[in-house]
């Protein structure tokens, strides 16, 4: 993403939360380097939601986690093949290591409607 598209989406956010436009979303993602076979990537949890919800990632790579929301949420699995260790507070980042290829589904177990998935490709 440049540095202008950022730039351009700050204006829109803060123009729309000035003019009462609705509430400004508190956003901010990144799926780490342009390519995801570089080491790493991340999820934002933000409200009541993974971002992306979907993420596409290279056998290696680590994808961190951060709740970037004011509320507690978990990083789970229902086989328990990761997860966060309890609850994520505001501010903190789980991270886990993809070493094998699939799609592996997860959720907040405190709030279920929140599900994601990670596909891991070779």
């Amino acid at each position: 993403m440049s540095t202008r598209s950022v730039s351009l989406g700050l204006v829109v956010v803060f123009a729309l939360a000035a003019c009462g436009g609705g509430t400004a979303p508190s956003v901010l993602v990144s799926q780490g380097p342009a390519n995801p076979g570089a080491g790493a990537s991340t999820v934002a949890i933000i409200d009541n939601a993974f971002q992306p919800a979907d993420l596409t990632v290279k056998v290696g790579t680590t994808v961190t986690w951060t709740n970037k929301g004011q509320r507690g949420h978990t990083v789970s699995t229902s086989d328990g093949g990761f997860g966060s260790d309890g609850t994520l507070k505001s501010g903190a980042t789980y991270s886990r290591a993809f070493d094998t290829a699939g799609t592996f589904a997860y959720f907040c177990a405190i709030h279920s409607s929140m599900k994601a998935t990670i596909t891991v490709t070779p």
